[in-house]
């Protein structure tokens, strides 16, 4: 594992490129083994320049000047952001990515490399080791049972200890399940491993996220999930679907109004970042760590044993400088840092200094190109091949094309590929199966020319249209959706005056579509129209639509004719505020016609429904598997198997095809051609 580079280089090996050879194994069995180099040139027949631009719809001659740049340039670079990684078979296409660059030396260097973004996963810039300490660790996870109540410890010393398991949330939302069907071949199996198993969801507390509301299937978490969950306390700033849904609210400090320090750090630019707060809280609000220690403090008061505050002693104290320095100690990208001379400005700005990573900005790998260190897997090299049996069975050894479960207008879930050496286990599902579960696990290959041939049932029943759910600049996420000039900037329909009363308040979410594609179906620019997905659970396990949570879960929104959209794409931004039973009710009763919440305050960006309507969460089986070896998130080791954020389910709201009907139209009263 460790020759690699210079290493190898010192032992005078230097490995076949191409070809194949006979190999006697320990136990005297002779077998045929192949470069991967030779095994891609079989492998990536398949992918010809033709069938490439048939499956991408891109012109040929782009194809072949990508690959001319990629080939001859120095050096290259491959961004890609939450456009690829919000769909079903992301992991392929970041290996697709990879593949091209490994093969030109673009790994390593500075301008070069494939930087994949979806979400900001800071956890890792504090690493912990074991020269330096247990770094993040130690800060969410420090033994309760001998928490260590000396301020001038060093955090070296600091016992850590995780009494809990990582969980994706991802199991919550898709019915607090995990991935295990009944199969026609093999019987009942389990493709969620050990590592990943959730448990039944009993009670959520959660903090800074908007987590009901942005649900992938939000309103299948809403009518048949979170009615078994016993408890549900959310922590925010703002009156969200998240608060309206939970059974306690508890109300948070922006970062304007922090009354203590706070850390952070980015991940590519990586600067140390700490402050507090300028002003005093507008509200009878608490910084996140002061509710937590709060409800600790309340548990020992109620309880008698102590244990539970002190594990927020410093915090209760006022004293939580001391867990910020025990972190510094600790973490390869702090240690020696003293927070004293940081909030002095010894390093830059008062509050700010760099991180200790090899390189300004951040290259990925440049310690394994420069310094001949192996990489983090199981072989200390990059893989242009998987060898985990999971990966074997599921028929993604090879780096490969696969068709998306549901949004695809051929067979779901197929792999494009004619390769021998591609064996994927179809489990007897046949392929007319429509069970989004049964698509999900389905191993079936095919070359493109029979691909091409196939046909998804969704789509001859009318569902033609992928929905783009990119992020808005208008908004963070799903935060300050109800704030008015943000509602004014993030629609076309922004109107002040609300003239028209069906808008839900002075702004509106809105469907951007393809102006021929809108009046083939007679749809006008700025009406009203109904988006939905496949019935068969969406919006909801148990749909009907004489129930009447299905029209509050409906998504309805105004049209915007753009012609930027090809024809089968529409777009809607992410995360907008949801339709409420409250909103709903407020939007049909009050005089003014506003979908503002009674009691609550909460301001819907929807008369009815919402992007969430025509999601559902997937469970990908190759983020479910205990085999992967792979470097732990914030320690410098390595294990097996799920650890949250680094291998897990992760949800996809690209995956999905809709279809488009006219629910009203878009001129004042419902009446007419809507004008600006």
């Amino acid at each position: 594992r460790d020759d690699v580079g210079a290493a190898l280089a010192r032992r005078g090996l230097a490995p076949a490129l191409a070809g194949t050879f006979r190999l006697r194994l320990v136990n005297g069995q002779e077998v045929e083994v192949a470069t991967l180099w030779t095994l891609y040139q079989t492998h990536l027949k398949d992918y010809d320049l033709d069938a490439v631009a048939e499956i991408t719809h891109a012109p040929k001659e782009m194809i072949r000047q990508l690959a001319r740049d990629i080939g001859t340039m120095k050096p290259v670079a491959i961004h890609q952001g939450e456009g690829i990684n919000h769909w079903f078979h992301a992991t392929e296409m970041n290996r697709a990515a990879y593949l091209p660059l490994m093969l030109t030396g673009n790994i390593g260097k500075p301008g070069a490399g494939c930087h994949t973004w979806a979400g900001n996963y800071k956890a890792a810039l504090f690493q912990g080791s074991p020269w330096t300490g247990p770094g993040f660790k130690g800060w969410v996870a420090e033994d309760p049972f001998h928490p260590n109540l000396d301020a001038s410890a060093p955090g070296k010393e600091i016992a850590t200890h995780a009494y809990t398991k990582d969980e994706e949330p991802a199991y919550w939302n898709h019915g607090d399940q995990a991935l295990i069907v009944r199969t026609p071949k093999l019987g009942r199996r389990n493709f969620t491993g050990q590592t990943h198993m959730p448990t039944p969801t009993k009670a959520i507390i959660f903090s800074n996220v908007n987590l009901i509301n942005n649900a992938k299937w939000a309103y299948g978490v809403i009518r048949n999930v979170n009615p078994n969950v016993e408890m549900i306390v959310a922590i925010d700033i703002q009156m969200t679907a998240s608060i309206e849904y939970a059974d306690l609210a508890l109300p948070a400090n922006s970062w304007l109004e922090f009354e203590g320090l706070e850390i952070t750090a980015s991940c590519s630019n990586p600067f140390l970042q700490i402050w507090q707060g300028g002003i005093p809280p507008v509200f009878d609000s608490r910084d996140d760590l002061m509710i937590l220690a709060g409800i600790a403090r309340a548990l020992s008061d109620v309880t008698g044993d102590r244990r539970y505050a002190d594990y927020f002693r410093f915090a209760l104290e006022g004293k939580r400088e001391v867990y910020i320095q025990r972190l510094l100690d600790t973490c390869t990208t702090t240690k020696g840092y003293r927070l004293d001379d940081i909030m002095a400005g010894k390093y830059g700005p008062p509050g700010g200094c760099l991180m200790l990573f090899r390189t300004y900005p951040r290259i990925p790998f440049y310690e394994q190109v420069h310094d001949s260190e192996p990489f983090h897997t199981d072989t200390g090299r990059l893989h242009a091949y998987a060898d985990v049996p999971e990966a074997i069975e599921y028929g993604e050894n090879f780096i490969v094309h696969r068709e998306g479960p549901e949004a695809t207008p051929y067979l779901p879930n197929v792999i494009v590929s004619a390769n021998p050496h591609v064996r994927p286990e179809d489990y007897g599902i046949p392929l007319s199966a429509e069970h989004w579960d049964e698509r999900t696990i389905r191993n079936v290959k095919m070359p493109w020319s029979q691909v091409k041939r196939t046909k998804n049932f969704l789509w001859e029943k009318g569902f033609r249209f992928y929905c783009l759910t990119p992020k808005t600049r208008h908004r963070v996420h799903s935060s300050w959706s109800n704030v008015d000039w943000h509602m004014l900037y993030d629609s076309n329909f922004g109107d002040p005056y609300r003239v028209d009363k069906r808008s839900p308040s002075v702004g509106e979410h809105q469907l951007h579509m393809n102006p021929q594609a809108a009046r083939d179906l007679g749809i006008n620019d700025g009406d009203y129209v109904y988006v939905d997905a496949n019935p068969a659970d969406r919006p909801y396990l148990g749909a009907r639509p004489d129930d009447p949570f299905y029209k509050v879960s409906r998504c309805m929104l105004r049209v915007k004719y753009n012609h930027a959209y090809p024809y089968n794409i529409v777009m809607m931004k992410h995360a907008p505020f949801i339709a409420t039973e409250r909103s709903v009710k407020a939007h049909e009763t009050r005089p003014d016609g506003r979908a503002l919440s009674e009691n609550t305050g909460y301001q819907a960006n929807l008369r009815y429904g919402s992007q969430q309507s025509v999601t559902r969460n997937w469970h990908m089986p190759m983020h479910q598997t205990d085999s992967l070896f792979h470097k732990a998130k914030v320690f410098m080791g390595f294990i097996f198997g799920g650890e949250a954020d680094n291998h897990a389910l992760n949800t996809v709201p690209k995956e999905t095809l809709v279809r488009i009907s006219k629910a009203e139209d878009g001129g004042l009263g419902g009446k007419g051609i809507w004008k600006p």
